[in-house]
């Protein structure tokens, strides 16, 4: 009997996998008895430039500057610190022109947090929020993000009141229904505060919709002064094969969630941006606001995201090849096979028939192959994640060995 328990479908300590990861390597989870396993999964949730030493080596060192002065933490909202600006003025840099200001969180749950508290602050029409959503999209389990999150609202149907009026629309999959969601839109946007936006379903299997669908949309929410939230919590950071998906559009959101990615899942560690406009808008508004938790802006988890940052600026032109390589790759084994598969970047689902995705999930695993499921209402399977540095023959063979196993099962 474990002393911890987790709430993950149940109440609980069982998770997805038996093994116990000893540590790591390159691409590689290493267990007790010294297998090591190919990780295809950790780029969904943090790790996508993979279990580099190098990388570690220069956050260790940063690690022990900031530890040798006594100091690993101290209260944002009391004190100031260099860190807080020096890790502001990368992620701007990165992001860039659209953006003024960074706000310090913890995670990307809170970041939907963040991002709905703002829309009230500035830009709530009525005397509660509406708020637009897609069907599908993941936000996070706080209680934003529980009132936001389309794919757990059978999960979380009991949660009520719900963070204002939330309306789900459908993420279209096809160019007609790109076209359908945009002519209802335009109807009854003008009743709405906010949109939260995950451009990428990734939770729900990796769908995505056209950059025409994106500029319209956001063309239509800008028209009916909708405040535009971006989650890019999972999009971000290259995985799409830009720095972030919206750099692709030729609108802009108001607002930028980041997390994961951010630090390559060193230390909890996330943050919001808000644009120049949005800066101004909180600046004169005259509400007390107020968002904070003990560790907004802790001096690790900035540390570790100051080295991971730099390394993104210096490689950003490379990551982008990298990445648009790896989905060439990924693209042509599966094809050769004839496998049915979504792919954006890294991200990478495949489908697999109702009721035998964790029984591949485990065949794989057993082949040294790690991978995560999905689902939503009309499939299942398994989505591929694999990091950035993930060695060429390598990641060929395990791509191989995969579709040969899930062709089965399609």
């Amino acid at each position: 009997m474990k002393n911890y328990a987790l709430l993950n479908g149940a109440y609980t300590n069982e998770t997805m996998y038996d093994f116990k990861p000893v540590r790591a390597d390159h691409t590689y989870l290493y267990d007790q008895q010294n297998r090591k396993y190919f990780d295809l999964r950790s780029g969904l949730w943090n790790v996508s430039l993979g279990y580099e030493e190098a990388l570690y080596e220069r956050v260790l060192n940063r690690f022990q500057q900031v530890l040798s002065k006594n100091l690993p933490y101290i209260d944002s909202h009391s004190f100031q610190h260099d860190a807080y600006d020096q890790v502001a003025e990368k992620v701007l840099k990165l992001t860039g022109a659209p953006f003024k200001r960074v706000l310090y969180t913890n995670s990307g749950s809170e970041n939907t947090e963040l991002a709905l508290k703002i829309a009230d602050y500035v830009n709530k029409k009525a005397w509660h929020n509406r708020i637009l959503a897609f069907k599908d999209s993941y936000h996070g389990t706080f209680f934003g993000g529980v009132s936001v999150s389309g794919i757990d609202q059978e999960i979380n149907h009991s949660f009520y009141p719900k963070y204002g009026e939330v309306t789900f629309l459908d993420y279209p999959k096809t160019a007609q229904e790109e076209q359908d969601v945009l002519a209802d839109l335009e109807k009854f946007a003008a009743f709405y505060d906010v949109m939260m936006i995950e451009p990428i379903l990734a939770s729900a299997g990796v769908y995505s919709a056209s950059v025409d669908f994106f500029n319209r949309l956001l063309q239509i929410l800008r028209k009916n002064k909708v405040l535009i939230v971006f989650d890019e919590v999972a999009t971000g950071f290259f995985k799409t094969g830009s720095s972030f998906f919206f750099k692709r559009l030729s609108e802009t959101p108001d607002i930028l969630c980041l997390s994961k990615g951010i630090n390559n899942g060193i230390a909890a560690f996330g943050c919001v941006c808000v644009s120049e406009e949005l800066d101004a808008s909180l600046q004169q508004s005259k509400r007390i606001k107020e968002h904070f938790s003990t560790q907004n802006g802790n001096l690790l988890g900035m540390a570790s995201a100051d080295i991971v940052l730099d390394y993104y600026l210096e490689h950003s032109n490379e990551l982008e090849s990298r990445v648009s390589h790896l989905s060439h790759l990924i693209r042509k084994i599966f094809d050769d096979q004839a496998l049915a598969y979504r792919n954006e970047g890294i991200m990478t689902t495949v489908k697999i028939k109702e009721g035998y995705s964790a029984q591949v999930m485990k065949e794989l695993e057993k082949l040294g192959l790690l991978v995560y499921l999905y689902a939503n209402e009309e499939e299942e399977g398994i989505s591929i994640m694999p990091p950035f540095n993930s060695d060429e023959e390598v990641l060929i063979r395990a791509l191989k060995m995969i579709a040969k196993k899930v062709l089965k099962y399609q």
